[in-house]
């Protein structure tokens, strides 16, 4: 853990412990309002590279991107090492099902983060043989520029593919979940960082429209019903971390790359809590979508904001620990 993750426990501390002793002083016959204590809800670690060469081009640095994924699951985990780490969200025995976004060409999460993810997963020691890493398609295998694989010593890579479970109702929309997702233990959600012109933005919640065979239907009301994909106990019970790809991120427009809308954050983002995660990526693009002179965003994020309701987790930036550090 880094000296900045300590100082910043260590101050996180002593303003819970002066809350507790009191809300507030008398000095000088005035009486002044102790400091409120910080959030004590759910953590969201941004990690950043502090060379800001993480991607140049279109071309990641993997190392560097192993670094940044790595320091952001540890942090997350308060451990020391990877293996300990992912040891926090995955065990042994688990079947592990890591659900990346390939839809759109250069909108998609890096293959170098995908491959950070299963190999922290592998570190902790998990058998390549259940892990499966996938998207809706095999042909989304492509558009990541991975390779599809379906035995050997390494991770399972291909698509779900028409292979879907019984038909469950999300909201007033009835769908199917991949049968990846359903004879998985434990979920792994890797989505990119972006705008989404109906959706208002694009991340951890959204990525689940690649887990359903008719994802066209969940784009009305604002895609409001995104929520109810989550709120199924296959999603809830089963996501253990989601690591955001915020190497670079599209603060306009989307689902589809727009050159004239990235930009290059070189950061990693991690959260056990799928609505914090969104609520924090929602929160940069905003702020990132100000300094281009933009609206504050595409469209309103009301599946952000129902999946709170349906108690899937916080969208109050007040109530997120938000954990930054540089490396």
């Amino acid at each position: 853990m880094s000296a900045n993750m300590d100082n910043s426990i260590s101050r996180r501390r002593f303003m819970a412990q002066a809350a507790a002793a009191g809300a507030a002083v008398l000095a000088g016959g005035a009486l002044i309002a102790a400091e409120p204590a910080p959030p004590s809800g759910p953590a969201v670690v941004i990690v950043r590279d502090a060379s800001r060469k993480s991607i140049e081009g279109m071309k990641p640095d993997a190392v560097i991107v192993k670094k940044l994924v790595d320091r952001a699951v540890m942090n997350l985990a308060e451990k020391d090492n990877v293996a300990a780490a992912w040891g926090r969200f995955v065990s042994k025995k688990d079947k592990v099902a890591i659900k990346f976004n390939g839809l759109c060409p250069n909108a998609t999460t890096h293959p170098e983060v995908i491959l950070a993810v299963a190999d922290g997963i592998l570190q902790a020691g998990v058998d390549p043989a259940n892990v499966i890493i996938f998207d809706r398609q095999t042909k989304d295998v492509a558009t990541v520029r991975l390779k599809e694989n379906r035995e050997g010593m390494e991770p399972r890579i291909y698509g779900t593919d028409g292979s879907y479970g019984a038909a469950c109702k999300t909201g007033p929309i009835e769908t199917q979940l991949s049968r990846i997702l359903e004879e998985a233990d434990v979920l792994v959600n890797v989505p990119f960082m972006k705008s989404h012109v109906q959706a208002g933005v694009s991340g951890a919640l959204k990525n689940h429209l690649g887990t359903v065979p008719n994802a066209a239907a969940f784009h009305v009301e604002d895609c409001a019903y995104i929520a109810d994909i989550n709120a199924l106990p296959q999603v809830k019970d089963k996501t253990r971390i989601c690591i955001l790809d915020a190497i670079y991120g599209l603060f306009d427009g989307g689902p589809d790359f727009n050159a004239k809308s990235r930009w290059d954050y070189h950061g990693i983002l991690a959260s056990a809590d799928p609505v914090a995660l969104d609520t924090v990526m929602e929160d940069i693009i905003r702020a990132r979508r100000l300094e281009e002179k933009l609206t504050p965003r595409n469209n309103s994020i009301i599946h952000i904001t129902r999946a709170a309701e349906l108690g899937l987790g916080c969208a109050d930036l007040a109530g997120i620990r938000r954990l930054e550090t540089e490396i």
